[in-house]
């Protein structure tokens, strides 16, 4: 395959982990790529083979394979621009997932020897190069099944170590100390008395607890920067857990923000600024390096929607202008892939467990196109155990009377009594059910909606367009929040925040309004295009036509006065 060196150059400067280089330095580094074509399933590389190159994606898709519980499980489905194989340039491990070619594939191949050579003169590439290969590992070792079939991780980091050191110095110190008193009480100042033990029992499991439950809440906070969004996900061990995220098409800016601790130790601040407000990724290593890994997926995700949008309006010109179809297979390829994302979303089957908590009192379900969720069951137990107790009571007492016991009291009385206090109670749980089923939270095909019915009172609706949303984020706060996941979700439309409160699995809630409504704006976004590209065909068509009038005229007229002469 023929590809112009300066068309490979411009290739190579877009890749986010070269983005930092001069034009001289893009050029240099061009030379050292040999280009090479794979047949469809053909095997670039097997797992444990020694890592000898990175490849860089020119045309077509790869698959990233490895071993999880001895079967093959899919790592990602790479296009356009991405790389793999990068952990060779730096480590001599061998390979951990396997490469494999979707459909005919070019891929340009980087050998170690080659880049070993000019290393040194390209600045900054090593560390952005460091960030890669630690996301690709993290992400093979963390499940992230919100993640969509055809979304992958770019970026993904924690926070510093140096916050886990700082945060394990209090229990660490508790644990010592109980050991220096424990020792003191024991066996110098009351060397007859318990205290010492006692003192041991109670501060060193209190310090081992604090410290694994401090580890592991450092372990759950993530940063992740996919093909699509930008994520930040936040967990508190067993009491809260928040998950913020936004497309990457809503970015607006990335800054950096470090303190002089932080400045010693190489940890900061990445701020992510969207149309709604700032996410912030807080105390990260690496953070220039980080935001300028997020700045080039935010710019190569743009160019990549103006260049699919390009290529659209030439086949809508083509058409129009009757002229021969430069790739006849543009609409193919985007009919195929939203037909695979329906395939996929319908073919979603719940396990037993999620079907027991969930659609067996029917907190989530789907009809016509519409999703409609409830409140969580925990919270209508926590409005009936009242009147569940009265009732309880109620029953009781009746077999009570019934059983010879409580004959200080009339029967006829105080059958009558209980049977209008369960008539009451009965009346009282149907209306917190008949509240709790009323108020549901729905995701149509094009907007949100949150209604709220009061039996025998006021309806209260609101409503948003999905593609009016600029931010989603949900909390799961409390040991019953987590022990029973459910919490909320909130939705920012405009000066607007709709939240869906105490929902089954907010996780899934957050995601399926999150693809709705990126479904939603693909709908706008062609409508947009299609109108533009109709307009502007009927332009050019029309230009077209009357330069053709024009040009027979001139014609007809030449020919007119020739015969005239």
């Amino acid at each position: 395959m023929e590809i112009r060196f300066d068309a490979l150059v411009e290739f190579i400067s877009q890749v986010p982990i070269f983005t930092t280089l001069s034009p001289a330095e893009a050029r240099r580094l061009a030379g050292f790529f040999k280009p090479i074509a794979y047949g469809d399933r053909e095997l670039i590389f097997e797992i444990n083979e020694d890592s000898q190159a990175m490849y860089v994606l020119y045309e077509g898709q790869v698959a990233l394979e490895l071993v999880r519980g001895g079967d093959d499980a899919a790592l990602a489905i790479l296009n356009s621009g991405d790389i793999f194989g990068e952990e060779a340039l730096l480590y001599d491990d061998p390979r951990y997932y396997r490469a494999v070619a979707r459909g005919s594939v070019v891929v340009f191949r980087l050998d170690v020897e080659d880049f070993l050579s000019i290393n040194t003169a390209l600045p900054g590439v090593e560390a952005l190069l460091e960030v890669s290969i630690h996301s690709r590992q993290l992400s093979t070792l963390v499940s992230l099944p919100w993640l969509h079939e055809d979304e992958y991780v770019h970026v993904m980091t924690r926070r510093h170590p140096a916050i886990l050191w700082s945060r394990l110095m209090v229990p660490t110190m508790i644990g010592v100390g109980a050991v220096f008193l424990g020792a003191l009480l024991q066996w110098l100042w009351l060397p007859e008395q318990a205290y010492g033990w006692i003192t041991l029992a109670i501060g060193l499991p209190a310090s081992l607890v604090w410290l694994l439950w401090a580890y592991f809440d450092w372990r759950n906070d993530y940063f992740i920067v996919t093909n699509k969004r930008v994520v930040w996900i936040e967990k508190v061990a067993f009491i809260y857990e928040s998950r913020q995220e936004a497309p990457l098409r809503t970015i607006m800016s990335v800054g950096i923000h470090r303190s002089r601790v932080g400045t010693a130790l190489g940890y900061g601040d990445v701020v992510v600024t969207t149309y709604v407000g700032t996410i912030r990724l807080r105390e990260i290593a690496n953070p220039e390096t980080t935001a300028t890994l997020i700045e080039s997926y935010w710019h190569r995700s743009e160019s990549l929607d103006r260049r699919e949008e390009a290529q659209i309006m030439v086949r809508k010109l083509e058409e129009k202008l009757d002229l021969p179809l430069s790739d006849p297979q543009i609409y193919d390829r985007e009919t195929d892939r939203r037909a695979q994302a329906d395939e996929v979303s319908e073919s979603k089957e719940p396990g037993f467990i999620a079907w027991l908590l969930s659609d067996f009192i029917r907190l989530r379900y789907e009809q016509d196109g519409a999703i409609t969720y409830r409140k969580h069951w925990f919270v209508l137990i926590q409005h009936m155990w009242l009147p569940a107790l009265l009732m309880a009571i109620a029953i009781v007492a009746a077999v009570l009377r019934l059983g010879g016991e409580l004959d200080f009291l009339p029967i006829t009385t105080t059958f009558v009594v209980i049977l209008l206090l369960m008539f009451g109670v009965f009346l009282w749980l149907l209306y917190i059910y008949v509240d709790w089923r009323n108020d549901v939270f729905m995701v149509t095909l094009d907007q949100i909606i949150d209604l709220d019915r009061k039996p025998l009172g006021k309806i209260r609706r609101r409503s948003a367009p999905l593609e009016n949303v600029l931010s989603i984020e949900y909390e799961r706060k409390g040991l019953w929040g987590y022990l029973f996941n459910f919490g909320t979700v909130y939705i920012v439309v405009g000066t607007m925040r709709l939240s869906f409160d105490h929902v089954y699995n907010p996780a899934d809630v957050q995601e399926d309004i999150f693809y709705r409504m990126g479904e939603r704006l693909d709908k706008v976004r062609q409508f947009e295009i299609d109108a533009e590209r109709e307009r502007v065909s009927e332009w050019i068509a029309s230009y077209h036509r009357k330069t053709a009038e024009a040009h027979s005229t001139r014609k007809t007229r030449l020919g007119g006065n020739r015969r005239s002469d």
